[in-house]
């Protein structure tokens, strides 16, 4: 298995594993959002939700702080395994599975933990997963998940964020 050596840099951590089968790999996590890593990658940044080099990246960018739409290049890989799991494990989100009984009889969004809504506020479309089907009992229809093709995974409010559920699942999977 992996051997986690952490070292303190100059504006947050910067880590880096030992395996016994490869060259030290090193990483720093996303200052904004402690669920991002970033990877330097030839001469851009590779991001991704997990400190293994090799793992799927959600996207490129030019910088590893202050990532904006404008720095970041989305990873269509990545965003196309993601709704892939949200649609197969939203289900189980106990965060979706509390509201879906405020959205009876109609299709509820998914949306990204980076700008969570008030209550009983729509969120921004390009912070929108997608939509899925709630029955008239309040419980999310399995199979109904459809994907909103204006999300993006970098917005104005920055980085993808994930639900703890989602983040678990996407971290098996990538």
């Amino acid at each position: 298995m992996y051997k986690l050596l952490a070292n303190r840099g100059l504006s947050g951590s910067i880590s880096r594993y030992a395996s016994p089968f490869s060259a030290v790999r090193f990483y720093t996590k996303y200052p904004q959002n402690e669920q991002i890593f970033v990877h330097p990658h030839d001469k851009v940044f590779k991001l991704s939700f997990s400190p293994e080099e090799n793992s799927v990246p959600l996207g490129y960018s030019s910088t590893s702080k202050d990532i904006t739409p404008s720095n970041f290049r989305a990873n269509q890989e990545f965003v196309s395994l993601l709704h892939d799991i949200i649609s197969k494990n939203i289900q189980d989100d106990f965060c979706f599975i509390m509201e879906a009984g405020t959205f009876a009889n109609s299709f509820m969004p998914i949306y990204d933990f980076r700008d969570v809504p008030r209550y009983g506020r729509t969120p921004e479309v390009d912070g929108t997963f997608g939509f899925v089907q709630v029955d008239s009992n309040g419980k999310m229809v399995p199979g109904t998940y459809e994907s909103n093709n204006m999300y993006r995974l970098c917005n104005g409010e920055g980085l993808i964020k994930l639900s703890d559920h989602l983040h678990e699942v996407v971290m098996k999977n990538i």
